[in-house]
């Protein structure tokens, strides 16, 4: 039994990889070190500029939120309170949406679990929002339909004084006038004491 040259002895399955192990010795370990420290110069720089864009994002939704709220606030008075932190919280979704990106784009199974935890509080405070925001747009159609209605009657009662005669319209104007000067009045006095 002839075995060819081959001493059957040995393992003969030795792995080879594709690529080389050796370091590539074109460069010089000056210029190699050259290079590494430009790779990290170029990453600390691009951190920086991510981190400079996010905090300019960050302010950007900030003001946002800020002017919305104050604006309804300001518009609907303590009624509009609700409306307004509703927004500022569908704000803060947007501004927290990582979580989303990162589950997207995760980087590995044993950061996924982390992802799904950071995904499921996303989700919920998520619906908690949309829940305060179907609660605060109610409330402010409600305000808009009683202001309406508030219009209306006034409307009304300017359209009933209007057809009365004059002389009845001017001694409701002398009354009225008599009894807004009288609580005038009684407001200073009640200043003075």
């Amino acid at each position: 039994m002839t075995n060819f040259g081959l001493d059957l002895g040995e393992d003969t399955t030795t792995q080879q990889s594709n690529y080389p192990t050796e370091e590539d010795s074109s460069f010089t370990p000056d210029e190699q070190e050259a290079i590494r420290a430009y790779k990290e110069n170029l990453t600390r720089r691009l951190n920086k500029n991510r981190s400079v864009l996010k905090g300019l994002e960050m302010s950007f939704w900030g003001i946002s939120s800020y002017s919305l709220a104050r604006f309804l606030v300001l518009t609907s008075g303590m009624d509009g309170v609700p409306l307004a932190v509703s927004a500022i919280l569908i704000i803060n979704q947007i501004t927290n949406r990582k979580a989303i990106e990162d589950l997207i784009n995760h980087k590995g199974e044993d950061n996924r679990n982390n992802v799904m935890g950071r995904f499921i509080k996303f989700g919920f405070s998520t619906v908690i929002t949309l829940f305060l925001l179907w609660g605060a747009v109610g409330k402010f159609l409600e305000i808009a339909y009683q202001s309406g209605e508030t219009y209306k009657n006034i409307q009304t009662t300017i359209d009933k004084f209007n057809k009365l005669p004059d002389s009845e319209q001017n001694t409701i104007t002398v009354l009225v006038g008599l009894l807004s000067i009288a609580g005038v009045y009684i407001v200073v006095d009640s200043r003075r004491r």
